[in-house]
């Protein structure tokens, strides 16, 4: 197989790859994490424990979304990363984590798909773009921080492709925000301003998630109330609607599911990791807990975006 098949190979296989919904949570009290275990599409059986995301060190952690590789090679080298960098004596800001983490991966993909030159080069338009999400999450001098690297195929000219790992700008936060990868189009309709899902939207993990979100713009997240356990009830809420209603926005059945894996990091404490069967989150909403009287006087700053 020539470089050319290859690279066409890998994209009409990656295009089945892309379900999954990876949401992240800064708040003052700890960074959840969250990802389910859906493999859609693969033609390799999902592995049997590791998951999409991984531990980089005692205040860290990292996930992947996206293009997986044939035989999961992609979902392979990212945790033989994580384990490097999780055993390493000396620990890495997180930045750096999310720059060697996509730089290993994009290395990885170049010799898995061909001898893909550094230059854009003439090669066959790619089924998708994008390629893959790299998120590094976690405390960094007590702020928590998250940073994510996106892989993806960049147009250089009339017919050349080049393979970049860029920074995603639009998708990094710090102190606080919630933040939704992979097939996240019912998530974000969820945290903005529309008239969908009023009923959720005035539960007050939403309401919360939505107005961090605000609060990172107008850098003043010190206002926020999302806590721990609201980030862990929002992000169960968007994998539930996500396979309620994915199909209204174009998201295929079994892309979004299976067991939860939720990983809260601490700021003083061993980093807690849980995982929610289905039945736990499918289902009946349960009442929301308690109020948010916080910003019941402030609906000017009620609504916002995934990101």
């Amino acid at each position: 197989m020539n470089c050319n098949e290859s690279i066409m190979r890998a994209g009409e296989n990656g295009i089945s790859m892309f379900g999954t919904l990876i949401g992240i949570f800064l708040t003052s009290a700890g960074v959840v994490i969250g990802a389910d275990s859906a493999f859609w599409g693969a033609g390799t059986p999902p592995p049997d424990q590791a998951g999409k995301v991984c531990v980089t060190g005692p205040r860290s952690a990292a996930t992947l979304q996206g293009w997986y590789g044939e035989g999961l090679y992609l979902h392979k080298r990212f945790h033989e990363i994580c384990r490097d960098l999780a055993r390493s004596s000396k620990s890495l800001p997180l930045e750096a984590q999310a720059d060697r983490l996509a730089r290993k991966l994009e290395q990885a993909y170049r010799e898995h798909t061909g001898a893909l030159p550094q230059s854009a080069a003439s090669l066959p338009p790619p089924s998708s773009r994008h390629v893959a999400y790299v998120a590094v999450a976690g405390f960094e001098a007590g702020i928590p921080l998250l940073t994510v690297r996106d892989i993806r195929w960049e147009r250089q000219g009339k017919g050349k492709w080049r393979l970049t790992a860029e920074r995603a700008s639009q998708l990094i936060a710090q102190t606080c925000g919630v933040r939704f990868l992979g097939e996240d189009a019912v998530a974000k309709v969820l945290l903005d301003k529309s008239a969908r899902f009023q009923e959720e939207k005035r539960r007050p993990e939403v309401r919360a998630g939505s107005l961090a979100n605000q609060l990172y713009k107008e850098d003043d997240c010190i206002a926020s109330s999302l806590s721990i356990e609201g980030a862990k009830a929002l992000y169960r809420l968007a994998v539930r609607l996500t396979i309620d209603h994915g199909e209204e926005f174009a998201i295929e059945n079994g892309a979004v599911g299976g067991r939860l894996h939720l990983l809260t990091i601490l700021p003083d404490e061993a980093i807690e990791e849980e995982s929610i069967d289905p039945e736990q989150y499918v289902g009946e909403l349960p009442a929301p807990e308690g109020t948010f009287s916080e910003f019941a006087g402030s609906p000017e700053r009620e609504g916002g975006e995934s990101s």
